[in-house]
């Protein structure tokens, strides 16, 4: 069955739908057998029959079908006016002329004047056949019509798109970098119309040397990658600069490139905008360097005279005749000093903070010591003031790996802002517990205590809490904020808790017990002293001369190292034995080096170590996101390596075959 009239595609399998055919006959056997002929080859016939110009107008007018049967010879015109009636009114539908006295030369003219075919009535057998051809071919023009308007409508479409762009410069260069269309947005930012453009090259808009990348480089690294992006300064028609961001395409054809797209967007605001960044951040930097500066000295000019004053204290203090009142005037004298010297160093400490130049020497500290003797130094203040101060702490060492001096500032800063913030009649706790493999020490008091709202300012630098006037205590508020950053330097955390205020506060501080720590450290160095020789380190490294020094390396320090170019092959050797550790390159030809993790068993603990060339933030982050334990950046400090491949466990290797 033939496909009917309307949207070939939009019919196709539509097999209960008639062919509707017009047929011009005057004589009805005539007209019957032709139908019986075009019924018994199969065909779905739905015909309309007229024997006059009219009627044949008529139907042509107020209906369509999809196709026409024509006698040659009628009583009241002739098939070829026929003809020329359905080119006007229907010149799509395909014209089958039929007749019984139709010559050969006039049957050629007919078609030369449009006629798809013509059947002689003495042939009429052929009618199906030639039927049947031209509604296929007439359903094989209406379907590229379709798609030929489909594609001017795309290319209009796309066209007045790429017009009605404000911002974004599209142009068209041919294969040598000749300017074929332009634009209005090109126009409205290189200040050219089309026609100033037309036979000319980008290098009309280039700044000379004022980049090391050409248009025609550019074009040659479309060609090669397909598009490239870049961005340069550029000149517009009336000689004024501008930033662009510009992209490069090439139009490859049949494997060859044919010409290119260009799009330029003026990005000016966002360049400058960006170098005043720049300027602004190094602006702060030689700010941030010359506060420093000014600290340090302000620190040391300061200092020299209070020196000097607590050196001159101190003679009066041996002086065993002072009266009572002079006694407490040089004690006082001595606690202001200490407490304006200790102002200075909260200000340099803050400062190291912020650049992350604080000192910290570690060694074994022990707390519960430390912790009583710092308490102890501050019960004459607490005396003076009418707290109370009680200590409770194990009287065994406790140890800590810390700084001893820092350590005891996190301490003094705690029990100095209790008794800031407490009056006389309070109380000032400070406790010592061992749980698990931490310590805690808490300070705990009860003075005006903390609004919840504040928790979560309170470790922030120049905060107090609360800011009613009758609470100020004096001081700059960077005592906490300096204990909490030391407290995360010794790998511990400080919380604060409160039930209110009035209700005083209690601030906790926790660290690793290091007794636990060492035993477990030197029972690692022990295990792997014991079986070093036998650690396996799969190294997957592409570098031919980096693979081969660290091979050497890590066979010089005792290790098993079996050495992998690529992810497939670290992926086979991965398939047929276990490794403790896998010291893995993240980019390879074949993939990534997260793609090797992900054969690498680590269920009884196998240590996995990223290398990369790259050591942003989100390198590392990526890195351990995905599993690794560690990342480390190229050039590799070695003495970490060893460090972690010490503390690598080694894992009873397992049958693979």
């Amino acid at each position: 069955m033939l496909l009917p009239s309307g949207d070939p595609g939009e019919m196709s399998g539509a097999a209960s739908v008639k062919t509707r055919l017009l047929m011009v006959e005057d004589d009805a056997r005539d007209a019957e057998l032709a139908l019986f002929k075009l019924e018994r080859a199969g065909l779905d016939i739905d015909a309309t029959t007229v024997d006059n110009e009219a009627a044949f107008r008529a139907a042509l007018s107020n209906d369509r079908y999809d196709i026409i049967v024509s006698d040659f010879h009628l009583p009241s015109f002739t098939g070829a006016a026929a003809l020329h009636i359905a080119q006007t009114l229907a010149p799509q539908t395909p014209f089958i002329v039929v007749s019984g006295m139709l010559g050969e030369e006039r049957a050629v003219d007919m078609v030369r004047s449009g006629a798809t075919d013509y059947v002689l009535k003495q042939r009429l057998e052929r009618l199906p056949m030639v039927v049947t051809r031209a509604l296929a071919e007439a359903q094989e023009r209406s379907r590229r019509a379709l798609a030929e308007a489909r594609l001017s409508d795309r290319e209009s479409y796309f066209s007045q798109l790429v017009e009605t762009l404000r911002d974004f410069s599209v142009s068209s260069l041919n294969e040598v970098g000749v300017i074929t269309s332009w634009n209005a947005a090109s126009e409205r930012i290189f200040g050219y119309s089309a026609v100033e453009v037309a036979g000319q090259t980008c290098d009309l808009f280039e700044v000379p040397d004022s980049t090391d990348i050409s248009p025609r480089d550019e074009m040659q690294a479309a060609t090669d990658a397909g598009s490239i992006s870049s961005d340069r300064w550029l000149r517009r028609q009336d000689g004024t600069l501008f930033h662009a961001a510009i992209v490069t395409t090439a139009i490859v054809v049949d494997g060859k490139p044919r010409g290119y797209s260009r799009i330029v967007r003026d990005t000016t605001d966002a360049r400058l905008a960006a170098d005043l960044l720049v300027a602004a951040k190094e602006q702060a930097e030689i700010a941030n360097r010359a506060k420093d500066r000014f600290l340090a000295v302000l620190s040391h000019e300061l200092r020299s005279p209070l020196n000097a004053i607590s050196a001159a204290v101190g003679i009066l203090a041996f002086d065993g005749s002072l009266s009572e009142i002079n006694r407490r005037s040089v004690e006082l004298i001595q606690r202001n000093v200490r407490a304006e010297a200790r102002l200075f160093d909260d200000l340099l400490d803050i400062s190291r903070i912020v650049n992350d130049k604080l000192p910290i020497t570690l060694d074994v500290v022990d707390l519960s010591t430390l912790l009583r003797n710092t308490a102890d130094s501050f019960r004459p203040e607490a005396l003076a003031a009418g707290i109370t101060m009680r200590v409770a702490a194990d009287t065994g060492v406790i140890n800590v790996w810390a700084d001893a001096l820092r350590l005891q500032q996190i301490l003094s800063n705690l029990l100095k802002n209790a008794i800031k913030f407490s009056s006389r009649g309070d109380r000032v706790d400070a406790s010592l517990t061992v749980q698990g493999d931490e310590v805690q020490v808490r300070i705990t008091d009860t003075g005006i205590g903390i609004s919840e709202s504040d928790f979560s300012r309170i470790f922030v630098a120049f905060e107090q809490g609360e800011e009613d006037p009758q609470r100020q205590r004096g001081g700059l508020g960077l005592g906490l904020a300096i204990a909490d950053s030391l407290a995360r330097q010794h790998r511990g955390r400080l919380s604060v808790s409160s039930p209110g205020i009035g209700r005083g506060s209690s601030f906790t501080l926790v660290l690793p017990v290091y007794d636990k720590q060492i035993s477990e450290l030197q029972d690692e160095a022990s295990n792997v002293q014991q079986s070093q020789g036998n650690l396996r380190i799969l190294l997957v490294e592409d570098s031919e001369d980096a693979a081969e020094m660290m091979n050497e390396l890590l066979s010089l320090m005792g290790y098993e190292c079996t050495v992998a170019s690529r992810v497939s092959i670290a992926k086979r050797v991965l398939s047929q034995q276990d490794f403790d550790v896998l010291l893995c390159d993240m980019g390879l030809p074949d993939g990534d080096g997260i793609d090797v993790l992900k054969d690498f068993d680590m269920t009884l603990g196998q240590t996995a170590i990223a290398i990369t060339g790259y050591g942003m933030q989100q390198d590392i982050q990526r890195s351990i996101a995905a599993g690794f334990s560690e990342h480390m950046t190229k050039p590799i400090d070695f003495d970490r390596l060893e460090r972690a491949l010490m503390s690598a466990k080694r894992i009873e290797r397992r049958n693979l075959a």
